[in-house]
């Protein structure tokens, strides 16, 4: 009995002391930031711009799949062998040209948003750090990147780092 009495005095102690040790932290939203900041706008802008051509080549490719396969399936009980093959065969090849196409528009758009918002992720990430050091926080971790139960609304530093960025690296 006396030596659980010690135990739970123990854990008290330890849990008394542990939020004095914990430090300020801040939480830092990375992902609304890059895309809230000027610069991100301006950026997003750029990219959704570069975008727009390869998405309306991949809606054509998509509406030439569909009349495909509306052609085959009017054919299927009027045409030929050779002609519902010959329609089988044109509606694989573009189903694969258009899959192959939908990959490669996803990879490049991921290459160009990564080289688009590179520098503005990695200036969110100094002026967080800045803001982190001259007010004391210990450490600033990014919300979504772990599971989080509760986040104090102090906590969260995003709003006060995008109207930092935008004042440090303000567009013209």
């Amino acid at each position: 009995m006396r030596h659980n009495a010690l135990w739970i005095f123990v854990g008290f102690v330890i849990c008394a002391t542990v939020p004095g040790f914990a430090g300020d932290i801040g939480f830092l939203d990375a992902e609304r930031a890059v895309g809230t900041v000027k610069e991100g706008q301006q950026q997003l802008q750029a990219l959704e711009t570069w975008a727009v051509p390869e998405r309306q080549r991949l809606e054509g490719m998509r509406n030439r799949v569909t009349e495909l396969t509306q052609q085959l399936a009017n054919q299927r009980t009027v045409a030929s062998a050779d002609v519902i093959r010959q329609t089988e065969n044109e509606l694989l090849k573009a189903q694969r040209e258009f899959e192959d196409a939908g990959r490669k528009f996803n990879r490049d758009l991921e290459n160009k948003q990564n080289e688009f918002l590179a520098q503005v992720a990695t200036r969110v990430g100094s002026i967080a750090s800045e803001y982190a050091a001259a007010n004391g926080l210990d450490a600033v971790f990014v919300l979504k990147a772990q599971p989080l139960v509760y986040v104090a609304e102090g906590a969260d530093i995003t709003d006060t780092v995008i109207r930092l960025y935008d004042e440090k690296y303000p567009v013209d």
